[in-house]
Order: structure tokens, then sequence, then C-alpha cells
């Protein structure tokens, strides 16, 4: 019953597939055949509002011969008639001096820049600025420096332009020196000052007094100092995680030194004990083979060896076998030792029947466990060649296309 059911699932499944399908095609066949016999001859476009932009549009073209061809036609914007335009330029010439004024109360007194704006919201009008006397007042509105105390007369002109159509707007302003802070009135009179007593020395002479009032002059100094309590700062707040990523490194290269030696430990050690030796022994063992070597080759110390020396050591002063492998096991960071330490200290509770199997079993993980760690070493050093191979790349198609640059040249 349930094969049964299940291929009527399936079934119900295909059908509706095919059913969805078949009405699918069957809507987008009618729909359009509906398009090609509804479709009627347009005649016309619609255009986009003055300053929309053009646009164009892809029309299909049928001439009386029955000829068909896909066309794309530019539709431009909207345009103004002339009168339309004219009117447009007298209501924008007509509101630009309320626009303008800025913080100025009106254009008799400018004493603040003025907004000479490119275009006014609303508006298709476009306006172009200009002054008769550029230094007093320029075409962006700012005020020169080198106006009267009385003022000064500037023709202010706009050309306002639509399309084709154009107005010129007029008006003649008044404009005063700038109002200056108390910052910058100081330094206006310290640089006249300063030009009232240039000469052709060398040296230039700076006033003692400004607007009667004693005045003393610095170099600006470089910030040398800041900038180096910022650093050591930064650097002394660095050191810490430093020191805790050198200690993280440090431990981690350890416990990688105490991996690599376990296999050969474990192995020495299952070897001694088939041989007969005691656990004690085999520790001796290896001890007295590890410190010979030490002496006649000129080895490097290694953490695992110093510690089963030092394990023998605690045992020829008298501490218990039980105590010292288990220290032996606390002192090495790495859990393979803390195994081997609980393996031997069972040994001694227990008796020695399963030590040499569970021996054998930790010896083939080790061995296991080192090729894991092999091929794990292996695919960091080839992640870490990515950046030289990558930069000898570049290095090498550089060469290559360098000739060909300069033969353009």
């Amino acid at each position: 019953m349930k094969f049964k059911s299940k291929i009527s699932e399936e079934k119900k499944l295909f059908l509706i597939s095919l059913s969805l399908i078949f009405t699918g095609n069957i809507a987008g066949f009618g729909i359009t055949l509906w398009q090609y016999h509804t479709r009627t001859p347009t005649q016309t476009l619609e255009r986009l509002e003055y300053g929309a932009g053009d646009y164009e549009e892809t029309l299909t073209a049928r001439t009386e011969d029955g000829t068909t061809q896909e066309v794309r036609i530019r539709v431009p914007e909207k345009t103004y008639t002339q009168e339309k335009a004219r009117e447009l330029l007298t209501d924008t010439s007509s509101c630009l001096e309320s626009v303008i004024c800025g913080k100025n109360k009106s254009l008799d007194q400018i004493r603040y820049p003025l907004s000479l704006p490119e275009t006014l919201a609303d508006s298709p009008v476009r306006l172009f600025w200009t002054t008769s006397s550029p230094d007093l007042l320029s075409w962006e509105g700012t005020i020169g420096d080198y106006v009267e105390a009385d003022g000064s007369s500037v023709t202010l002109r706009c050309e306002l332009y639509l399309g084709e159509e154009s107005l010129l707007w007029e008006k003649d302003v008044t404009v005063y020196p700038k109002k200056k802070t108390p910052e910058d009135a100081l330094e206006a009179s310290i640089q006249k000052a300063v030009l009232e007593k240039a000469d052709s020395s060398p040296s230039l002479l700076l006033p003692d007094t400004i607007q009667g009032k004693s005045v003393s002059f610095y170099k600006k100094q470089e910030k040398i100092g800041l900038w180096l309590s910022f650093f050591f700062t930064f650097l002394g707040f660095s050191l810490i995680p430093l020191k805790k990523q050198r200690e993280k490194e440090k431990t981690e290269a350890i416990r990688r030194e105490l991996q690599n030696d376990y296999p050969d430990i474990i192995s020495k050690l299952l070897l001694f004990l088939q041989a007969g030796l005691t656990v004690r022994n085999s520790f001796e063992k290896i001890s007295e083979d590890y410190l010979y070597s030490l002496q006649k080759y000129k080895m490097n110390p290694r953490i695992s060896y110093e510690e089963i020396a030092e394990t023998c050591r605690e045992l020829q002063g008298g501490m218990p076998e039980i105590q010292a492998y288990e220290r032996f096991g606390n002192r090495c960071p790495a859990s393979e030792y803390k195994v081997l330490s609980v393996l031997l200290i069972q040994n001694l509770k227990k008796g020695n029947q399963s030590i040499l199997l569970l021996l054998e079993r930790e010896a083939a993980e080790a061995l296991e466990e080192r090729k894991r760690q092999a091929r794990i070493q292996g695919e960091q050093a080839s992640s870490k060649l990515i950046f030289p191979m990558l930069l000898q790349l570049v290095i090498v198609l550089t060469i290559l296309m360098f000739p060909a640059f300069l033969s353009f040249y």
C-alpha cells in the first residue's frame, strides 16, 4: 500500500507539473496572439517635461509593401512657446532681488556675501551671473578685500535663459567692507603694519604694537612631542596583546614539540617493556640515552625528554612512582602525556596485564595523529606560499608587458 500511495503521489506531482506547463504556455501564446491582432498604429509619442531630458523608444515600422523593421526614435523633451518662455523669464527676474540678498537686508547695503544660484526651485530658467567689478563683488557673491569704507557701487547682472529665449537683468548695488570678526580685524591690522614696514632688506621686520597693544610673534611649533606621546602610548598598550600573542605562540610551539616527540617516546617505552624492563627502568633507559646523545651530538634540549629526565631524578630522590608519573603528566602541556601518565599509574595499581596492549594502541594513535599534523602543516605551508607566488607572477607580467607598453610611445 505504501508503494502504491508513493506512486500515486508521484503521478499527482507529475500531472500538476504538466498542467502548469500547459496552462502557462497556452496563456502566454494567447496573450501574444491577442496583442498581435489588437495592436493599432500609433502616430504620437509622449514627450517628457522640460528639463527631464530626451529618451528613446523602439517601434516596429511597417511600409505599404509589407516590409517591417524595428527602429529607434529619439523623443526630445517638451519645449516652451515663445510667449510662455518670456512669461517665465519675466516672472523669474521679478523675484531675483528677494532671493539673492542672503543675510543682507537689501541690495543697497551689501555687507554679507550674496546668494547667486544657477537655478531657482521649481523653475526651468538658467541663471548666469556677472559683475562690473569682480574684485569688489565676484560672480559667486563674495565681497572683495579692497572695498572702500563708505561703500563701492557695483553693477550686478544676470542673464536668464530658457530654451532659445533670454532676458538680461541688471541691478546697481552698493558694496561695503565685509564685517570682520576680532580675529580677522587683528590679522588685517598686522598684515597692513607688515606691508608698511616692508623694504628691500632680506628680513621682514614685524611690528611691536598693534592697535596700541604690544604683540609678540612665535613660529608655529611642530607637534612632534604630541605625536611622540601618542606613538609611545599606542606602543605601550600594544605590547600587552603582543606579549600575550608571543606567550601563546611559545606555548603552541612547546605543545607541537611535545606532540612530535610523543610517538617516539611511546615506541621506545613499548620496546623496553616488551624486552622485559619495568616502567621505571624504561624511563631511566630513555633518560640515559637522551643525556648521552645530548652531550655527544650537541643536540638542542627537548622538553619531553627533559621532563623524563626530571622524573628519573625525582624517582632517584625517593619519590613514589605514582606521584612521579602524575607530576610528569602535569608538567607536560599536552593531553597525550596526561593519558600516558594515567596508563602508567593504572599499571602500578592493577598490574602489568594490559599495559602492553594499551601502549600499542596508544602508539598507533600517536602515529596517526603525527600524520594528520604533518598534513595540516603542509597545507599551512602551501597557503603561506600563495602570496610570494602571486608576487612573482606580477613581477613576471610586468617584465613581459613593460617593453610592449614602451613600444606605444
